[in-house]
């Protein structure tokens, strides 16, 4: 009998490519934070399959899986 004690039960790690945004970047002409998370779910749905993102004290930080999304993603907000 197998038990769990017996499997390998680390996570799969996916290799990321990290996208940084800084804070003021909802600030003046630049569009706000709340219109670029909106879009973000919009072109690739809920964070978990196909990226992450993470606040942090002076950037928000976007994980994408795909590197043509952190292409479409920096294109549209860098």
């Amino acid at each position: 009998m197998q038990t769990l004690n017996n499997r390998l039960e680390t996570p799969l790690k996916k290799p990321v490519i990290k996208v940084k945004l800084d804070w003021l970047a909802g600030e003046g002409d630049n569009p706000t934070w709340n219109e670029v998370c909106a879009w973000c779910i919009e072109q690739f749905g809920l964070p978990g399959s196909k990226f992450q993102w993470h606040p942090l004290s002076d950037h928000m930080e976007f994980d994408f899986y795909d590197e043509k999304d952190a292409i479409h993603f920096m294109l549209r907000w860098s």
